[in-house]
């Protein structure tokens, strides 16, 4: 039977993961994952005669401990005698002064800093300490919440970063053989109580949900690992194809704007489709924008494979796809135009609704955008939600009135001109009863208290 480490180099050599003489620089929490990779690699050296090093960084968000986590990262190192690089990253600092995502923030300066030291030290591969079991939890969220991928591909063994690229060695193993490594030699590590708590839906699903497919099938890791390698195979042989696809349908014009073929587009397999979509809003957002979801991409295939009429949806960050009957374009130079029609609501990204006002719907009640926000309890047959304009005889109903109160009235309770009136957005469900004036007034469900609603409703104004 092959002992840890050789089980963790025949994956290393399976999938040509580390070439001889190579530099690499480990990442290094402090917890057992990556002290685990630091002592297999430490003992794997001779083997492909590399320069090794780790760089580890203190985000500051847990004091004291966050310091003493450094501390024992650093003496590791100093007992391997192998060069460390590490930094304190101001994420509080950050945090108070843009808002936003904590543990997004996180990576941008944590990768930012591997990023730094790999180029000053020319360090050819980071290597990571995912491992089989982050990838069954991986799997599983990539199925509960949605994925923008084509498929479900998982956390890759490679990627390409910095200099060079990103290795995970650790895909092969799992979570309890690593703690059997570590506890034969019997190595400290640290432990970050934030992984024990439920707040994330990763640690969720770590504690609740993976146990239970191992009860099922102790073999759960391999299977999901097996899995994923050839769904990575097949999203492998399908991005190239789309990739040729998207040089003969996508072709941009003198204002920068990206225009579709829908004719050929209509004749391409949806597999492909998907991917074409997914290459061209590539062009129009980096990789770490989280401002797109399936369900927009959905209504951007639709449209694209639609040739009766004009439509507009409106993108994030003021971009437009704009469809004249058979010509899409995707574009940043159209100006916002009057309301007309209804506008689909698509969740989980701002979108700009008229009159100086944007608005972001989402049902992850853990988002924090630092906005005005508003709780609402939504059913299914209400969604998705729109956006319209004001017609004759529209009510709204709110809180602390017995009879609904005319919109018409309300504008002018309000004193909003005669010359928005007709343009200011009014948010409706499916069956196009009226659910908010924008920035005005909302119907009696919406509360800024928390009482189980399952919708977040946050609000902008320019």
């Amino acid at each position: 039977m092959l002992s840890f480490v050789q089980k963790v180099k025949k994956y290393i050599d399976k999938h040509n993961l580390i070439e001889k003489g190579e530099r690499l620089l480990i990442a290094c929490s402090g917890g057992a994952d990556s002290v685990a990779l630091v002592r297999v690699l430490h003992e794997l050296q001779k083997d492909y005669e590399t320069d090794i090093a780790i760089v580890h960084t203190d985000h500051q968000l847990r004091g004291e401990e966050s310091e003493q986590d450094m501390r024992f990262v650093e003496q590791l190192a100093i007992s391997l005698q192998l060069p460390f690089y590490g930094t304190k990253i101001e994420v509080p600092q950050r945090v108070a002064e843009e808002g936003g995502n904590i543990q997004v923030i996180c990576r941008e300066e944590r990768y930012a800093y591997f990023d730094k030291i790999m180029e000053q030290h020319h360090y050819r591969k980071l290597v990571l300490g995912h491992h089989a079991d982050d990838q069954v939890e991986t799997v599983v969220m990539s199925l509960v919440r949605g994925t923008l991928s084509s498929s479900i591909t998982g956390i890759p063994r490679t990627r390409t970063f910095s200099l060079g690229e990103i290795i995970r060695p650790f895909l092969g193993v799992t979570k309890e053989e690593i703690f059997n490594y570590v506890h034969e030699l019997h190595q400290d590590f640290r432990h970050d109580p934030s992984n024990d708590k439920h707040t994330y839906t990763r640690n969720r699903i770590r504690h609740k949900v993976v146990p239970l497919l191992k009860e099922e099938n102790a073999l759960v890791s391999d299977r999901i690992q097996l899995f994923v390698e050839k769904q990575q195979q097949d999203d492998t042989v399908l991005q190239i194809m789309a990739k040729e696809k998207f040089e003969q349908l996508v072709t941009v014009d003198s204002n920068d704007s990206f225009i579709l073929d829908t004719m050929r587009f209509r004749e391409v397999p949806i597999a492909l489709q998907r991917r074409v979509v997914l290459l061209l809003l590539n062009y129009l957002y980096n990789e770490s924008d989280t401002l797109l979801n399936d369900r927009l991409i959905e209504s951007i295939i639709s449209a694209c494979n639609e040739f009766e009429g004009n439509s507009v949806i409106y993108l994030p960050k003021s971009f437009f796809l704009v469809r004249h009957y058979n010509n899409v374009k995707f574009t940043s130079s159209v100006q916002e135009p009057v309301l007309m029609g209804r506008m689909e609501i698509q969740e989980d990204y701002w979108l700009e609704v008229g009159a100086g006002f944007s608005i972001y719907l989402t049902r992850n009640l853990e988002a924090d955008v630092s906005e005005e926000k508003l709780y609402v309890q939504l059913d299914y047959d209400e969604l998705p939600l729109f956006i319209r304009q004001k017609a004759e005889g529209d009510r709204i109903h709110m809180k602390g009135m017995a009879s609904p109160k005319k919109v018409s009235r309300l504008f002018i309770d309000e004193k909003i001109s005669a010359e928005y009136r007709h343009v200011w957005p009014l948010l409706v469900s499916k069956n196009n009863d009226i659910l908010a004036v924008i920035g005005l007034r909302y119907e009696e469900r919406f509360s800024k208290e928390y009482h189980g609603q399952n919708f977040v409703l946050y609000l902008k104004k320019h």
